[in-house]
């Protein structure tokens, strides 16, 4: 008896270990909307994001050569395998579980999914995730701002 409690225990504690693991590691953040007049001036302050919800789209690192891109931030048919989705929530925070990896990350929007972020390789709103680490992130979706 004593046998199978030690080797369902030891069961228990390796499937956990993997499970913790998984769970401490990914990405984490905020989803803001800001609009408007962005132009600070001594008499009108500009005005605070917002947090949204917003689905999010996670793909592989996706260069500007991946997509068919309008409007500079609007981009569609994307080439690299989409990873996961997540949602933020209505105060614009979200967190999801991903592998160690680079990631690009979109939101979700009517004229196509959204990213105004891009690395010095041409890569689209690209995200590092590190073993043990949730990455923060802030989204700012601002095609409606001018600045």
């Amino acid at each position: 008896m004593k046998k199978y409690t030690f080797l369902i225990s030891l069961v228990c504690v390796l499937a956990n270990s993997s499970t913790i693991l998984w769970a401490q590691q990914g990405i984490t953040g905020k989803v803001e909307w800001i609009s408007g007049n962005q132009m600070p001036g001594p008499d009108r302050p500009t005005s605070k994001a917002q947090g949204i919800k917003r689905e999010i789209l996670i793909y592989q690192p996706v260069a500007m050569s991946d997509v068919d891109a309008s409007d500079g931030v609007f981009f569609s048919n994307v080439k690299t395998a989409l990873v996961k989705k997540a949602k933020s929530n209505c105060k614009g925070r979200f967190r999801v579980k991903l592998p160690p990896g680079e990631y690009s990350l979109f939101t979700k929007e009517k004229k196509g999914l959204f990213a105004n972020q891009f690395d010095g390789q041409g890569r689209i709103q690209c995200i590092v995730v590190k073993p043990g680490e949730f990455t923060e992130v802030t989204i700012r979706v601002n095609y409606e701002a001018s600045y």
